[in-house]
């Protein structure tokens, strides 16, 4: 499946599977953006549109917020979710090639989407050309697979089938501060700043948790889906351990997850 192709066919299911935990670390990204009334935003790989949605409450009437990803169906639901907001637009764009003039923007976001550029070094120079002169990006991604929500989903799946490992691991390929650091750094983004954030996301039990998976609900479970039924009980119950731990099943669980947070000046 190519890359846009696996978005795409996600793109229902994303607010089930990720979507409502991406929410809880908006307020921390567009802090460290540190966005104000009367700027113009873009957010890179939008998605349905949660980061977009708080930054155009941010910037007000007086400011501007472009939704841009790749996926046009994802982008339909930014639409439907941000469609009545008169300082949104929105634009069906490769985040590796955009075609938004050079000094476009105050602010550049992208919330939980650099990792999976195929490559994040062009992505962030693309940001860093269609900022203004001092303008600011702000970035948020996975850090380990033990502390992700539903990434580590994939992360399982890859253990358990080989030919998957590499998908798997972009995941999480951004995750170290440093790297990250240094990748803005290399970009041409100056006074670059990483910070993590970590939060518990509490269930009545692990299958509460791998619900949407099951269910179908995302560019993950539909990996999960492919899969043959012994592979996906294993993968599940891979899971489930590292969730509840040896020996203990059926109980309330509490998901853990970190994420990076890195943000820098043009």
């Amino acid at each position: 499946m190519s890359g846009r192709s696996y978005y795409d066919a996600g793109a229902s299911g994303y607010d089930r599977s990720f979507g409502t935990v991406s929410a809880e670390f908006i307020p921390t990204l567009l802090r460290v953006a540190d966005l104000a009334a009367g700027q113009r935003v873009l957010d890179v790989a939008t998605g349905t549109g949660i980061a977009a949605q708080a930054a155009a409450a941010m910037v007000g009437p007086s400011g501007h917020v472009v939704a841009s990803d790749i996926s046009a169906p994802i982008l339909d639901q930014a639409r439907a979710r941000l469609g009545g907001l008169s300082n949104v637009s929105f634009a069906n764009e490769d985040g590796e090639r955009m075609s938004f003039p050079a000094g476009s923007f105050d602010t550049v976001l992208c919330s939980m989407g650099l990792m999976l550029f195929p490559d994040p070094a062009r992505g962030l120079a693309e940001f860093r050309r269609v900022l203004r002169d001092s303008g600011r990006v702000a970035v948020s991604v996975n850090t380990t697979p033990d502390r992700s929500f539903v990434s580590r989903v994939s992360a399982a799946i890859g253990r358990r089938v080989p030919s998957k490992t590499a998908a798997a691991a972009r995941f999480f390929s951004l995750g170290d501060a440093s790297h990250l650091r240094d990748l803005l750094e290399t970009a041409g983004f100056q006074r670059v700043e990483t910070t993590t954030e970590t939060r518990r996301f509490p269930f009545p039990s692990f299958d509460a948790y791998f619900q949407p998976i099951d269910e179908g609900a995302g560019n993950v479970a539909l990996e999960y889906a492919s899969l043959s039924q012994d592979v996906r009980h294993a993968v599940r119950e891979d899971v489930r351990q590292e969730l509840e731990g040896t020996g203990y099943a059926g109980g309330p669980i509490e998901v853990e997850v970190e994420i990076l947070f890195a943000h820098g000046n043009k």
